[in-house]
């Protein structure tokens, strides 16, 4: 089953493949191109590696899968990660105890 994070991971994933091709176009973020360029860049670098398709398609996918990774991470943290001490279960205890 798909979240709705998991949903927005994607969504966001492909709008940073487009934006990725942004510093290899033009000169605007040219100083983030290695940030901001990732899935362009491993698009490419697939294309050439498989010696067919597209990498601007390839760029995406990429985009897609990356984003999803990284909200299936977060809600992983979110709902499986238990940081013991970080909220207080003290008052917890008090009001079951009807204090």
């Amino acid at each position: 089953m798909v979240t709705i994070r998991q949903r927005k991971g994607v969504i966001i994933g492909i709008i940073w493949s487009f934006v990725a091709w942004v510093p290899f176009y033009t000169e605007y973020l040219g100083r983030f191109r290695s940030y901001i360029g990732l899935p362009a860049a491993l698009g490419l670098n697939l294309e050439l590696a498989l010696k067919r398709g597209d990498a601007f398609v390839f760029s995406i996918l990429l985009g897609a899968g990356i984003g999803f990774f990284a909200a299936s991470l977060i809600d992983f943290f979110a709902t499986g990660v238990k940081i013991i001490g970080l909220f207080p279960s003290r008052k917890k205890r008090l009001l079951r105890r009807g204090l």
